[in-house]
């Protein structure tokens, strides 16, 4: 009954234990994607400071009449935007050179900026207007193709790694008091069945192998040496170790079938050990 009662009340504190690196793994998670968007929302900065600091030094080539004439035609050949690629640009994320492109577009009353499909990170857009615009625009934008991986690399993991870790350090260390426990839970209960005095009643046993199997019992650590043995049970007559060995070999037969075993200790002692 105790067994049992401890066998529960450890399955109770490993179900509850378990909560713990559960909820590492939770903030793990949680951590990891604001870090994410906080990587996104880093690369939109970068990308609105560039465009910004782009569209200040182009201002005046980008709103001259021929460059906006120029930028009509492609537009009503192409019907897309003019692409920009952003590789000379300066950014704080080195990466951003590979991945980040502006679009220039004229807008008026009539004509809306071309929309960049895909899943992309987009900046502000910035409306150039030419001194004499008579409703007429040019808009600015940037763009950035980054994969989840690069988003993912451009973010401050540090944080949500160490939270992983501590729950799979968690998670192990439960495993090992799991063990732990069983292991002393199974070693007290065998030594409490070992302190209890096994009974030799119901063994099917000779007056000699019940007086011989007594004797063990009742000794200290239950084990007795040859002498006192051949001295109680045959008053050391001539042969008394042959029979007592012959003895021993037979009661070990009749007890083959209970939890006790005779342990023979270099020919000098026998001790009866009860086995869980």
């Amino acid at each position: 009954m105790k067994k049992y009662n401890a066998t529960v009340a450890n399955e109770a504190s490993l179900r509850y234990g378990m909560f713990i690196p559960l909820a590492f793994m939770i903030a793990s998670v949680i951590t990891c994607c604001l870090s994410y968007s906080d990587a996104k929302e880093s690369i939109a900065h970068e990308l609105n400071d560039a465009i910004l600091a782009l569209a200040n030094e182009n201002s005046e080539l980008w709103t001259r009449p021929d460059t906006i004439s120029a930028l009509r035609r492609l537009h009503e050949a192409t019907r897309k935007p003019i692409i920009y690629q952003a590789s000379d640009v300066n950014f704080r994320i080195s990466s951003l050179k590979d991945e980040a492109y502006f679009t220039l577009a004229v807008v008026d009353r009539n004509n809306a900026a071309p929309k960049i499909c895909g899943n992309k990170i987009a900046s502000d857009s910035i409306m150039l207007v030419p001194e004499r615009s008579d409703g007429l625009a040019i808009q600015v934008q940037g763009f950035a193709d980054c994969s989840m991986a690069t988003v993912f690399n451009a973010s401050n993991q540090t944080l949500p790694g160490i939270l992983l870790s501590l729950s799979i350090i968690s998670i192990a260390s439960m495993m090992v008091w799991r063990k732990r426990e069983t292991w002393i839970t199974a070693s007290s209960y065998c030594r409490a069945t070992v302190t209890a005095v096994p009974s030799i009643d119901g063994i099917s046993l000779t007056p000699m192998q019940r007086q011989l199997t007594q004797m063990l019992l009742e000794a200290p650590d239950m084990r007795v040496d040859k002498k006192t043995l051949c001295e109680a049970l045959w008053n050391n007559k001539s042969n008394a170790e042959e029979s007592l060995y012959t003895l021993v070999r037979r009661t070990k037969v009749a007890l083959s079938e209970t939890n006790m075993e005779i342990i023979c200790h270099r020919g000098d002692s026998y001790e009866l050990r009860v086995i869980c």
